[in-house]
This record gives C-alpha cells, sequence and structure tokens, in this order.
C-alpha cells in the first residue's frame, strides 16, 4: 500500500510540474500576442491565432475540469480490464453459439 501511495505521489508532482510549466508557457505566448496586437507591428495577426487558440483550448479545460471534479480519474486503470474482460465474454459466446 505503500508503494501504491509513493507512485501516486510521484506521477501528482510530475503532473503539477507538467501543468506549472505549460501554464507559464501560455501565459507568455498570450502576453506576446497581446503586445503584438497593441503594437500593431504585423496589423494584429495574433487576433486570429489568440482566438482559435482559445476556442480550442476551452473545451478541453471545462472536460478535464467536468473529469476531476465527477470523479472520473479514480479508477483509470479499470476501463482495461473491463475491455479485456467484455473480449472474453465475446470471444465464451461465439464458442457457444
Amino acid at each position: 500500500m505503500k508503494r501504491s501511495s509513493g507512485k501516486m505521489f510521484v506521477v501528482f508532482g510530475l503532473t503539477i510540474a507538467v501543468m506549472v510549466v505549460a501554464g507559464f508557457a501560455f501565459v507568455y505566448k498570450m502576453t506576446e500576442f497581446a503586445f503584438t496586437i497593441a503594437e500593431d507591428e504585423v496589423s494584429g495577426f495574433g487576433a486570429v491565432a489568440v482566438a482559435t487558440y482559445l476556442i480550442g483550448m476551452l473545451p478541453i479545460l471545462f472536460l478535464t475540469l467536468w473529469a476531476v471534479l465527477t470523479g472520473r480519474f479514480r479508477d483509470i486503470e479499470r476501463p482495461k480490464y473491463r475491455m479485456l474482460e467484455l473480449n472474453e465474454e465475446l470471444d465464451r459466446a461465439a464458442r457457444r453459439g
């Protein structure tokens, strides 16, 4: 049991680290786009890129938050075992019929 909680701690720590790095990169890129638009360097070339990026990112963010808040990530190993169980059931049914 202790090994499992240690593994979870490492995975959680790495997840937080990746999210922090990705968050900083996101904020940096958004400020870079904002300064490009504000300074009118390329007459707002970044407006379309920012809008596209946000439109693509927001559903993923909301879906992830929904999954975390509803407990969808509690047992991430179960679906693969369930898939194998269903495959065995289908094989048994095919042999019988």
